[in-house]
């Protein structure tokens, strides 16, 4: 049996083109999520939330 995140089978996350763009959802990671042409989300394989935060653009668009 495969379980998604958590054990439970969903995971929700903001996919509604065109108002919800890579760029507009995925700012501040350093790759964006991969979606395929189902809708649905390759989970990634790397330990912890499984992506990585680009730094450099949450101090970009940080409030200053």
């Amino acid at each position: 049996m495969v379980t998604g995140v958590g054990g439970g089978p969903y995971v929700e996350f903001p996919y509604d083109p065109p108002g919800w763009t890579e760029g507009r959802r995925d700012f501040f990671l350093s790759q964006p999520l991969s979606i395929d042409s189902a809708g649905f989300l390759a989970v990634p394989e790397e330990p912890g939330l499984g992506a990585a935060i680009d730094e450099a653009a949450v101090t970009r668009w940080s409030p200053r």
